[in-house]
């Protein structure tokens, strides 16, 4: 790709609340426990998730690989989960989970994850694809920028989870679950085979992230920091329209894209900027997580009485 190409830069405004309601964490008097898979064709939130992954700090050139992190992302399979008993309050975490797969593929329909950064890439698989053309036709080297919108001080803002670079592209059709399979692939067990339980049977754009290279191109990430870290309870990060994100997103926007189309040297310095606000308010870049392990629901109960801890 030249710096002539085309690329894409898409503003994804999400669903981003926490899950904390007590249909699935139960009542405040619950202080740990396991949350079940989501039911499908049902609202998607966001976790506070720990997991075993691999951060890069920009702003020290430091990197931490295979440790304990935590972050904001999507996880709609099961998870152990934690009340925060020293959490700040919104917009920072109540409730911190760590995710898993269950020992057996579920019966009933079930909420796919998307996007996913768990396990070899992160992917972006169909959410609003069918409302807009557009997300079906992104180029390589295109950025798409997930996160929620939300209100800070009475005004209107964007705050990041998933930074996705396209990579590579495939037309996948979702399939139902094979019990002699399943537990082989995450994207079979949290993206594909859910999509089937939910209806989705037809063939998906499937968009899988660009991995974190040395030759400092730009790689999908998410915001992170340590679990040792004390202030690791943290908000996601802002991102405004400053620098290269002047015109290129909106706070304003409440739901659904903005879309546009840069040479790859301005995708750079577009992506560069989203680095540094990010590590400006402390976060480092989450660039790989653990695939979740199967666990029995034994297990899973009984790791809720421990720390919290990534799982496997």
């Amino acid at each position: 790709m030249t710096d002539a190409a085309s690329v894409q830069i898409v503003q994804f405004v999400h669903p981003g609340f926490e899950y904390h309601r007590p249909e699935h964490v139960g009542g405040r008097h619950v202080r740990s426990g396991v949350m079940d898979w989501k039911p499908g064709n049902s609202q998607h939130d966001r976790k506070f998730i720990v997991s075993r992954g691999s951060l890069f700090e920009a702003g020290r050139g430091q990197n931490h690989r295979d440790a304990s992190i935590v972050f904001w992302g999507e996880w709609e399979g099961p998870s152990v989960f934690w009340r925060i008993d020293s959490s700040p309050g919104k917009p920072g975490p109540s409730i911190i989970h760590a995710p898993f797969r269950p020992e057996r593929a579920p019966v009933e329909p079930v909420q796919n994850t998307d996007p996913m950064v768990f396990g070899d890439a992160f992917i972006y698989s169909n959410c609003l694809q069918h409302a807009y053309s557009s997300l079906r036709r992104l180029a390589e080297g295109s950025i798409v920028l997930f996160g929620r919108h939300s209100r800070v001080a009475h005004q209107p803002a964007f705050s990041l989870d998933t930074c996705l670079v396209v990579n590579r592209v495939e037309a996948l059709e979702s399939h139902p679950f094979d019990s002699t399979a399943y537990g082989e692939d995450i994207l079979d067990d949290a993206v594909l085979n859910p999509l089937y339980t939910e209806g989705g049977v037809n063939e998906f754009v499937v968009y899988f992230g660009k991995t974190r290279t040395d030759d400092d191109s730009p790689f999908s990430f998410f915001p992170a920091r340590l679990l040792d870290d004390p202030d690791r309870f943290f908000a996601r990060p802002r991102l405004v329209p400053d620098g290269a994100l002047k015109d290129v997103i909106s706070p304003k926007n409440m739901q659904g894209i903005k879309g546009c189309t840069v040479t790859v040297a301005e995708r750079d310095a577009i992506w560069q900027e989203v680095v540094r606000q990010v590590s400006d308010q402390g976060c480092g870049l989450g660039y790989r997580a653990a695939a979740p392990p199967r666990l029995s629901s034994q297990a899973a109960e009984a790791v809720a009485l421990d720390a919290p801890a990534p799982l496997g």
